[in-house]
């Protein structure tokens, strides 16, 4: 029996890779990273490389442009090609939008197919089980997460060993066990993966503009190149909002209609962790 976690490189899915770790054979774990189109910060990658050789071997699983369609040989009839990779800014010029928090395709191109392909193809046999770091916490959606659950997407049993763990538990676990996290949790932010996430809030958006702002010109680039925003609707009282509107709401404050100035001008000490990694 194979043990299958998908590798994020955030703390959820570390904590839940520990947990299987601590319970199976290493030789019968596997981590699958799905690179998000290549979309993650490049600390988020560096951070995987650097578990996969400490801790456990980490795989890397890529999108292809094929995975856009189900129809087999989609992909050429529009004049791609269906083996190429698949990026991030691929998926939307194909999509013709960005994604929302209401039509999230991008998890399912990026990371879900990707991940059973791999599957599929190493082990034709079934004889596996998956493991995600879901917590009920998260939203109103996962609340009542099972501990265990058929996944016919996968056609196999999915487990969500931590979905009562709350996110400090998490970090605590891994602290102890593995010694090392993401380093963007030390800047202060609560997720990693995509960068920025379009599920991203004004505080999230305000600190990538303060703490890594090459990532908000990458959205720029992104919205100049493909002609439309990448952020749905947010800014209060407009339809269409680009990356600067977007900007200058986060620096406003409750209301979205005066600048903040502590916002703005907010001096972010060395580490900003909310969950004492630093100490």
């Amino acid at each position: 029996m194979k043990h299958i976690v998908g590798f994020s490189g955030g703390i959820d899915s570390q904590a839940t890779a520990r947990w299987v770790l601590n319970r199976y054979p290493a030789e019968d774990v596997i981590l699958l990273f799905s690179n998000a189109g290549g979309w993650e910060d490049p600390i988020t990658p560096a951070f995987v490389a650097e578990y996969s050789m400490t801790v456990h071997p980490v795989i890397t699983v890529e999108s292809k442009v094929s995975d856009m369609w189900e129809t087999p040989g989609w992909a050429e009839k529009r004049g791609y090609d269906g083996n190429a990779k698949l990026t991030y800014k691929l998926m939307c010029e194909i999509k013709g939008r960005a994604p929302s928090r209401k039509a999230q395709f991008c998890t399912e191109k990026l990371k879900l197919i990707p991940q059973k392909r791999w599957v599929e193809e190493n082990l034709p046999d079934g004889d596996y089980e998956r493991y995600t770091g879901v917590r009920r916490d998260e939203s109103e959606k996962r609340k009542n997460t099972p501990l265990r659950e058929w996944d016919t997407y996968f056609d196999c049993y999915v487990n969500h060993p931590i979905c009562h763990w709350p996110k400090n538990m998490c970090f605590e676990f891994v602290k102890r066990h593995d010694g090392i996290f993401n380093p963007l949790y030390q800047m202060g932010f609560s997720r990693v993966g995509c960068a920025p996430c379009v599920n991203s809030g004004k505080d999230d958006i305000l600190l990538w503009l303060q703490r890594r702002p090459e990532m908000i010109e990458k959205i720029r680039d992104f919205e100049k190149e493909l002609g439309f925003t990448y952020f749905a609707p947010i800014v209060p009282g407009m339809k269409i909002n680009f990356i600067d509107d977007v900007i200058l709401w986060a620096q406003t404050s409750r209301g979205g209609r005066q600048t903040d100035l502590l916002r703005v001008l907010n001096d972010h000490p060395a580490c900003e962790s909310k969950y004492g990694l630093c100490e």
